[in-house]
């Protein structure tokens, strides 16, 4: 009994052991394993925060993108405008106004007519050579 206590002992105390680096490695593979699940959810917040970042400046980027097309587009487009003087004379009365035109333009294609506005100057009633000092008896004589 005595032979079977001396090898039976150290199998025992061998198995103790065992069991006490088992449970050991146990715990520092969960304190690895820990460590980077901590590792790896640091790492997925930030590429979360890169990604809505990443988003945030596509969607940016694609606004201005459109803002700039727009904008020229939009340049594309003119108001083309004449002025002049009309002067109409008839019989006593003289008459002048000025004529504005215009009409809008994409590049040099007209999209509409013309529309003129006028806007009377001057509207004088009299002889039509007052300006020479002349009345209508005497160039009639003459």
């Amino acid at each position: 009994m005595a032979i079977l206590l001396w090898i039976g002992l150290p199998v025992i105390s061998a198995g103790g052991a065992a069991l006490l680096v088992c449970f050991m490695m146990r715990c520092r593979i969960e304190e690895c394993v820990a460590r980077e699940r901590s590792a790896l959810a640091e790492l997925q917040s930030a590429l979360v925060a890169q990604r809505d970042m990443l988003e945030s400046a596509i969607f940016d980027a694609r606004a201005e993108a459109k803002r700039a097309a727009f904008d020229e587009f939009l340049n594309d487009f003119h108001v083309e405008q004449r002025r002049f003087v009309r002067k109409s004379r008839m019989f006593f009365a003289s008459k002048q106004t000025l004529v504005l035109r215009e009409r809008i333009l994409f590049r040099n294609l007209p999209l509409s007519n013309w529309v003129e506005q006028t806007i009377t100057l001057d509207e004088t009633v009299g002889a039509p050579y007052a300006d020479h000092s002349l009345t209508i008896e005497a160039t009639l004589g003459s």
